[in-house]
């Protein structure tokens, strides 16, 4: 897969996330960053089945 491609799915990945948890009230921040965290990797999942978290940070880091 195109290095471009993934960099795009992360950054598209991270906004949904953040705009998800921002539109909440939260109990704490240590809720907010794991429903953060879930939502991140749940969509990196769906739309980059294929890519190991190995592969996922070469690209991305």
């Amino acid at each position: 897969m195109h290095k471009q491609h993934i960099q795009t799915i992360v950054a598209a990945a991270c906004e949904t996330a953040d705009a998800i948890v921002g539109a909440r009230a939260w109990n704490s921040a240590e809720d907010a960053c794991a429903m953060h965290e879930i939502i991140f990797w749940d969509m990196i999942a769906r739309h980059l089945p294929d890519v190991s978290i190995a592969e996922l940070l070469a690209v991305v880091v």
